[in-house]
């Protein structure tokens, strides 16, 4: 009996044997995995267990585990491979891989497909590239390695890209400043305009009612002179009536005479004596919005300061460009030119007809006109009609309208203000010379696309702005 027992014993797994067989197969670990609840299972069993299973729980606590991710649990991996072959087991933690097709042993490896091949699938992999299983570990290495490297690039673009991005969202923090101190000052330099206005217009007000109080004063005193006057005459005719009557009758013709009043414009209440309160106030938005629109510019166009070359600086009023001494430290976002030293108007046309004035001095080389949203912003290119730009130019003292070919324009004298005409509907970009009226050159073409103005002032000192509208009122 008690052999029996030792025999049993003796057959029945250790307590290591135990620890170190899965509770599912019940066999030894292959490539384990751990959940949360500390329960670890093989890969296959935990995988078959969990198979066609809506919820996902431990096999052996029952602890849902849905959504995780299993941990493969090394430790337990390299105990259970260490006590097999303590044991003299062959270890299963790495299964055998043979040819799923000829069932033989993979012994070489196809560069053409990129696959392991046994040696009955040479005859199907014929005239191809096949090597021995070392290249084959080689080749998947490199062109691993080259993935992993085109993968760390791509890493290290998102980090710069991210960089950029960060950067830009504090460009738009000093943007919205900036802008809002411009807002501020605007409505600062509107308010004292408008509380100027106002303040004249109070004090003719004020005038106009001195001046007809004075009027009135100057009327009341008469009138009380007269009044006076008046009161003495009465009581003069009435004392000379209460004598005899004879003495009455002999004076009669004297006292009539001396009764008589003539003054009749004395007896008028005075015209144009109220205040004209209609002069004052009617229509008075009007009278203030014309009255300070002398002292308010308007530009038919603006330039956009987000499409502007970093080697330019913009005034405050988004209405000239002029050579940057340094390059500006701004974001490098899609619509900047860049290394190009260009500008766009703020706003695109689609149609209608509109026109503009630039100033451009005394510089000796620059670029003038129109294109389209498309134009290139980040490489340099060639400024023509067939790039979508509708333009002219000043270069090495040469006015020219940028085609393909140049065409050489012909001037009397040097051009200080160019004007530039767009009429969408004709298909038609003109330009002038601003001050003598002079035709520059004019181009015909089909406008499918909106066009923006585009400004070229070159690096000079010199800038190229665009001049105020003349406002003018029609009255009917």
């Amino acid at each position: 009996m008690a052999f029996a027992m030792d025999e049993d014993i003796t057959d029945s797994p250790s307590l290591l044997e135990s620890d170190l067989s899965c509770p599912v197969c019940k066999e030894l670990f292959r490539d384990p995995l751990l959940l949360s609840c500390g329960h670890s299972f093989c890969a296959q069993c935990l995988e078959a267990s969990w198979k066609h299973k809506s919820l996902k729980m431990c096999p052996v606590c029952r602890k849902n585990c849905d959504g995780e991710t299993p941990i493969p649990n090394r430790a337990l991996k390299d105990t259970s491979e260490t006590f097999q072959k303590e044991k003299g087991w062959r270890t299963t933690a790495a299964p055998q891989v043979i040819c799923g097709l000829h069932k033989r042993e993979f012994q070489m490896f196809c560069v053409h497909d990129e696959v392991l091949i046994c040696v009955e699938c040479v005859a199907m992999h014929f005239g191809h590239d096949v090597r021995a299983l070392d290249f084959g570990v080689n080749y998947c290495q490199d062109m691993l390695n080259l993935k992993v490297k085109i993968l760390a690039e791509k890493l290290d673009y998102f980090k710069k890209l991210k960089k950029r991005c960060n950067e830009t969202v504090s460009y738009i923090q000093s943007q919205s400043e900036e802008a809002e101190n411009q807002i501020r000052q605007m409505f600062e330099r509107l308010y004292q305009m408008l509380k100027e206005e106002e303040t004249s217009r109070i004090l003719a007000l004020k005038k106009e009612e001195e001046h007809k109080k004075k009027l009135m004063k100057e009327r009341i005193d008469s009138i009380s002179s007269d009044i006076t006057r008046l009161t003495e005459l009465i009581q003069s005719v009435r004392r000379e009536m209460s004598a005899d009557d004879l003495v009455v009758l002999q004076n009669y013709q004297n006292i009539k005479f001396k009764a008589q009043w003539s003054d009749e414009e004395s007896q008028k209440f005075p015209s144009g004596a109220l205040i004209n309160v209609a002069s004052h106030v009617g229509a008075l938005d009007y009278k203030v919005w014309e009255s300070m629109r002398s002292q308010v510019k308007c530009f038919p166009v603006l330039m956009d300061p987000n499409t502007i070359s970093p080697w330019l600086s913009m005034s405050p009023d988004y209405a000239s460009v002029s050579e940057n001494t340094e390059r500006q430290a701004i974001p490098d976002n899609p619509e900047r030119f860049d290394p190009c030293v260009f500008v766009l108007g703020s706003e695109g046309f689609m149609k209608g007809r509109y026109r503009w004035e630039v100033f451009v001095g005394d510089n000796p080389k620059w670029v003038l006109g129109v294109c389209k949203e498309s134009v290139a912003r980040k490489r340099k290119f060639t400024v023509t009609t067939s790039a979508g730009v509708w333009s002219i130019g000043l270069s090495k003292g040469v006015y020219s309208g940028l085609t393909t070919p140049r065409t050489t324009l012909t001037v009397e004298k040097r051009p200080e203000t160019i004007r530039v005409k767009l009429n969408m509907e004709k298909g038609e970009v003109s330009f002038w010379d601003a001050d003598s009226g002079a035709h520059l050159i004019t181009y015909n073409d089909s406008f499918p696309a909106k066009l923006f103005p585009l400004f070229g002032p070159g690096l000079h000192e010199t800038p190229m702005a665009i001049q105020p509208a003349k406002l003018m009122i029609h009255k009917q």
